[in-house]
């Protein structure tokens, strides 16, 4: 699977089953899948800019100053001048800067062990990359895709139980999320990105904290 690109900020086909809380996690991840995957639209730094459903409670958690800051550097955003942020951060020309894939930050190395493990796990799921996708399925845009699926399913798959979601969870992004976010937040070509980044970090520290006390 890979990020959904035309649903970042409505699921498409969300299960029934899935009740508020549950729904706002599986956008977030949409929004950091769909964001990671390319550069976001004008259209889509007005909806970041504008959201009022998340953190709409007044709330001062370290998630919430995250997202906020992400929707101030959203509205101040250029879009032509993000996507060239993303291409010089993300693509490059040879290497790229920052690395999005997990098997360099577990193993050093991209198409190793860790991929080949994550491979079997979502084959045990009944899930694959999309035939149209280039990037391997430890991407982190994908790996968040996965987790929007495990939490709102579709129309034809439930929502996966909480077991699952946090086994996937901490397999796949745990051991290596925060190096990401560190590499985002510390690149010379990043501007825009180091607010997704925060975002990312402060996300999937709430996540690990709800998965601890579930």
């Amino acid at each position: 699977m890979m990020a959904n690109n035309d649903a970042p900020h409505k699921i498409a086909h969300m299960s029934e089953a899935v009740d508020a809380g549950e729904s706002a996690r599986a956008e977030v991840y949409a929004l950091l899948s769909s964001l990671f995957y390319q550069a976001p639209t004008k259209e889509l730094l007005h909806v970041i800019a504008t959201a009022s459903v998340i953190c709409n409670d007044g709330s001062v958690s370290d998630f919430c100053l995250a997202w906020r800051a992400l929707q101030q550097a959203a509205a101040q955003a250029d879009a032509e001048a993000v996507k060239d942020e993303f291409d010089a951060a993300f693509i490059g020309t040879g290497r790229q800067p920052v690395m999005l894939y997990g098997s360099f930050y577990v193993a050093g190395f991209l198409h190793e062990k860790p991929l080949a493990y994550l491979r079997d796990d979502l084959t045990k799921m009944g899930l694959a990359r999309r035939g149209d996708r280039h990037e391997s399925e430890d991407h982190v845009s994908a790996l968040c895709d996965v987790m929007r699926f495990l939490i709102a399913g579709d129309a034809d798959t439930p929502p996966a139980a909480l077991d699952l979601q946090r086994d996937f969870f901490r397999r796949h992004l745990q051991p290596w999320h925060a190096q990401l976010s560190a590499a985002v937040i510390s690149a010379n070509q990043t501007d825009f990105y180091k607010h997704v980044a925060q975002l990312l970090r402060e996300f999937f520290a709430v996540e690990n904290t709800a998965f601890d006390m579930g």
